[in-house]
């Protein structure tokens, strides 16, 4: 996979009834001048929990702070008021930092969900002491912004392990949903032993323990064997839950050189549902006529009407210099394409702010009147540009935002130019994305806030 293959998505969606009218340009008004920073310069550059909107309009991202502690990194969640400055009642400062292995080595928040009790999920990874890799790390935290002790046997923290490896094995999660029954579900992805991933899966009960309703164990564990090859590389960055309680886990198979979008749906027991795509997964392959397809699924949603919306990158040239695009495909409820959305089912957009650059989409939402919304990044050269564009309900641009569907932004708060959005929310109407950027003294995360056309509650403009 090429470098941004680490990508992963997450977005909220919010209800309201009309927002300020606008075209896809920053607010003005959010945070400082339409920005908001944490303000460390000591932030990961791995950049995958949020933003997610609370109910009250506050917005919560996470990804891992570098230096806290005498070694390693640890979970790093900031909440921002609905305007973009930091909120002083969580945690005193608007942040918080959780530690789950004594300091030692690397702990990374990839995922945020929120309980209807106004508790917070945070999911990851941490690095074991025991040389076994990584494990599933989640943690749930107060409204405050204290460590919530009923949770994981009174520390507000749990980890949980796939091991494939012969009792080892790195288990990382980049996904996180609570069902409507209060269960955690978290999804990611476990190295198998001959080197190669499985979507991984996990369900908890409210407090934190295994739930062995789901396949016996709690957990499960699955590859789409697309070449019917003995190692290949299956990665999850994605999850959530259909109106019947099935789960969708979405992200990329990969085998000896192919790539493609992968999904499957599981019912509430943690076996595969026979009714999608006949046993419960499928690829979906972007083959620009060379025979080979190379893509990589980063965002899922679904829509309003049950569709499954995933998107990321693929490769859109014949010859032997890629061409990464930003990809979109959508499936039925039943696994099948879409075949009024795009191309059957399919749809590239470039950038191409420089020959072949990757343009990737990480993040997706879902506007009222049903269009989509895309956040992602768009490689000028060396140099990473914050990237959005916005599609109608068939898949085609739409003009009326940006430049003729697409737009990038200069944050101006590095000469480097590297600036990532990386996931996308709706916060009312309006839209938020964020990601990292590189300041004079290192790499802050950021939220942003952009205006979008007037939208109506009858979904008609």
């Amino acid at each position: 996979m090429n470098a941004a293959s680490r990508l992963v998505f997450a977005g909220a969606l919010a209800g309201s009834t009309i927002a300020a009218a606008g075209d896809g340009s920053i607010d003005a008004t959010f945070g400082n001048g339409g920005v908001a920073l944490s303000g460390r310069t000591d932030v990961g550059n791995r950049f995958d929990g949020g933003p997610i909107v609370q109910p009250d309009g506050k917005i919560l991202v996470c990804s891992q702070i570098l230096n806290d502690g005498p070694s390693g990194s640890d979970f790093f969640l900031v909440r921002f008021n609905a305007d973009g400055t930091l909120d002083d009642t969580f945690s005193f400062d608007g942040s918080l930092a959780i530690d789950f292995d004594g300091g030692q080595d690397t702990d990374v928040c990839t995922a945020i969900a929120l309980q209807s009790d106004g508790k917070i999920l945070v999911a990851g990874y941490t690095s074991t002491t025991n040389s076994r890799g990584e494990d599933f790390a989640v943690a749930r935290v107060n409204s405050d912004g204290t460590l919530d002790t009923t949770f994981g046997n009174g520390t507000g923290k749990t980890t949980i392990g796939f091991d494939l490896d012969s009792g080892s094995g790195s288990d990382e999660a980049s996904a996180i949903v609570v069902q409507a029954d209060g269960n955690i579900v978290v999804a990611g992805t476990a190295v198998t032993a001959d080197g190669g991933g499985d979507f991984a899966i996990v369900r908890m009960l409210a407090d934190g323990t295994r739930d062995s309703s789901f396949n016996l164990t709690g957990k499960v564990n699955f590859g789409f064997n697309i070449s019917g090859g003995s190692t290949e590389g299956d990665s999850v960055y994605g999850l959530a839950v259909d109106s019947d309680g099935r789960l969708i886990v979405a992200g990329s198979a990969v085998y000896g050189g192919v790539a493609e979008f992968a999904v499957a749906r599981l019912l509430p027991n943690g076996q595969f549902d026979a009714n999608f795509h006949a046993n419960g997964r499928t690829t979906i392959a972007f083959d620009p006529g060379n025979g080979t397809t190379q893509a990589n699924a980063y965002g899922l949603l679904i829509d309003h009407a049950g569709k499954i919306v995933l998107v990321g990158e693929a490769n859109s040239s014949t010859s032997a210099v890629a061409n990464p695009d930003m990809a979109v495909a959508r499936l039925m409820p039943d696994g099948s394409m879409d075949e009024g959305f795009g191309t059957q089912g399919k749809v590239l957009v470039p950038f191409d702010l420089v020959a072949n650059g990757a343009d990737v989409a990480i993040g997706v939402v879902e506007q009222t009147d049903r269009k989509l919304v895309l956040g992602g990044v768009a490689f000028d050269g060396d140099a990473a540009i914050a990237a959005a564009m916005r599609l109608h309900d068939d898949g085609t641009l739409d003009a009326s935002f940006g430049s003729l569907g697409k737009q990038t932004y200069d944050f101006g708060l590095s000469s480097a130019d590297q600036q990532m959005l990386r996931n996308v929310a709706l916060q009312g109407t309006q839209i938020l994305g964020g990601g990292i950027v590189y300041v004079p003294a290192g790499i802050d995360m950021f939220v942003t806030r952009l205006d979008v056309d007037l939208i109506f509650a009858n979904g008609f403009e």
